[in-house]
């Protein structure tokens, strides 16, 4: 996410993701042995070489004022306790606005 262009879109290419995970940790066994990862886990970063998809990364404030164009109840809720979990939080629509 923090690769994500400035365009309106907010977008990124996975393979895009894939290259600066790859410059930022050349050294992917140092990165293991320094996170206690394991290898296939950090290996699945390779699913994006080549890959033309793209990912869109658009912020809160993008989200709920888009969504607050077609609902009349827009709302953001943690999503849990786990680790990470303040990073992922729930957007939650109710009332859609009938055009």
């Amino acid at each position: 996410m923090a690769c994500t262009t400035d365009d309106r879109d907010f977008t990124i290419k996975v393979a895009t993701i894939r290259d600066a995970f790859g410059r930022l940790f050349p050294d992917r066994e140092a990165l293991a042995a320094r996170t206690g990862w394991s290898m296939s886990s950090i290996n699945t970063i390779d699913v994006y070489a080549g890959s033309d998809i793209s990912y869109s990364f658009a912020t809160l404030a993008t989200l709920t004022n888009e969504a607050a164009n077609w609902f009349g109840d827009v709302r953001v809720v943690p999503s849990g306790s786990y680790p990470l979990a303040e990073r992922c939080p729930l957007l939650v629509l109710g009332s859609a606005r009938h055009r």
